[in-house]
């Protein structure tokens, strides 16, 4: 028997699988990461400060912007626009901060599974991945925590395509101006912190020639 029209119609395509990185689908837009960490009390006087260049660890040559309020300091590496990762540190910080940081930390995941793992977490020190996403609670005594308490969700796979060779590291950062290094001075700590005295240039992006800026926090209305 010869099929009908509506038999021999195609099928819908099939939506295609999420190519996002694991941040970036996981994680709620950076401004509004920025935007709702200044509407704590405590972030009241919230300001973009030099991102000095990381030379060690998970984050090395990763390009970031950063941002301080009196002790707490909030980091967002890779593109700003499409997140390798994002951490918040206190320095001093007390049970009831660190559960404040946690659940500021928990509002930026679109997953509810996301969120239950990370409240999970020990808040003294812990870590643990989720489908290429990793969520770390890092002490203030550990070797690269310099005194400050650590909470961070980042994708290593994400991290390593945001990392700058060192021929583009060049064109990415500079050396830190008088400005800077003063800014540099007040600041409590750097995240694990490099022996270079060189920073990222802001408003520079090598992925769209310069074109998009780094400077996605706006104060409040």
């Amino acid at each position: 028997m010869p099929s009908s029209p509506a038999s021999r119609r195609k099928r819908p395509p099939q939506p295609a699988p999420s190519v996002l990185p694991a941040p970036e689908a996981r994680l709620y837009l950076p401004g509004s990461i920025v935007n709702t960490f200044a509407t704590r009390p405590w972030a009241s006087d919230v300001e973009q400060i030099p991102a000095s260049v990381i030379d060690t660890g998970t984050f090395r040559f990763v390009r970031y912007v950063s941002y301080q309020a009196e002790r707490f300091e909030l980091n967002i590496y890779g593109d700003p626009q499409h997140p390798a990762g994002v951490e918040i540190g206190v320095y001093a910080g007390d049970e009831s901060i660190k559960k404040e940081i946690r659940g500021l930390m928990e509002g930026f995941l679109q997953s509810a599974d996301d969120r239950d793992l990370l409240h999970n977490l020990s808040l003294e020190q812990g870590k643990r991945t989720r489908n290429g996403l990793t969520f770390e609670i890092t002490p203030p005594t550990a070797e690269d925590a310099y005194g400050a308490w650590w909470i961070s969700i980042y994708d290593l796979e994400a991290l390593d395509r945001a990392r700058v060779s060192n021929a583009d590291m060049k064109v990415v950062s500079e050396e830190a101006s008088k400005e800077q290094r003063e800014a540099l001075l007040k600041k409590k700590r750097a995240r694990k912190p490099s022996k270079s005295s060189r920073v990222y240039i802001e408003d520079n992006s090598l992925e769209r020639g310069g074109d998009s800026s780094i400077r996605i926090y706006s104060e409040p209305q």
